[in-house]
């Protein structure tokens, strides 16, 4: 039985090679600049960092506010939780000043490049 089994997989394995056709690149590979590489990487940057970043932002003010709550009638544990919002806040601030300033250079680099 083991050999019906192996002998079916290498039959339909050489079928699969048989009837693969190759593929040839005619027209040939576009070709990319390094403004194109430049503006590519910082909107794959955004598509990602900005998603990651706002889920990090969500989940450590909801984790403080959920501190917050459970620390209602403990001062010293409550002030401790609130010391943590501006932290958060200035890390959003600094993921987004990121960006911006990867989307500036890669505009500088167009114009400069462009002229």
């Amino acid at each position: 039985m083991r050999r019906v089994n192996v002998f079916i997989v290498l039959v339909a394995a050489v079928l699969a090679l048989a009837a693969a056709a190759p593929a040839f690149a005619e027209a040939g590979l576009p070709e990319a600049t390094a403004d194109d590489v430049a503006t590519r990487l910082v909107d794959v940057g955004k598509e990602i960092l900005m998603p990651l970043g706002a889920v990090c932002i969500f989940v450590a003010i909801a984790w403080t506010a959920f501190k917050l709550i459970i620390t209602a009638n403990k001062p010293e544990e409550r002030a401790q939780a609130m010391s943590a919002i501006p932290y958060i806040l200035g890390g959003g601030v600094g993921l987004g000043a990121t960006l911006l300033f990867a989307g500036f250079l890669v505009g500088l680099m167009k114009r400069v490049g462009g002229a």
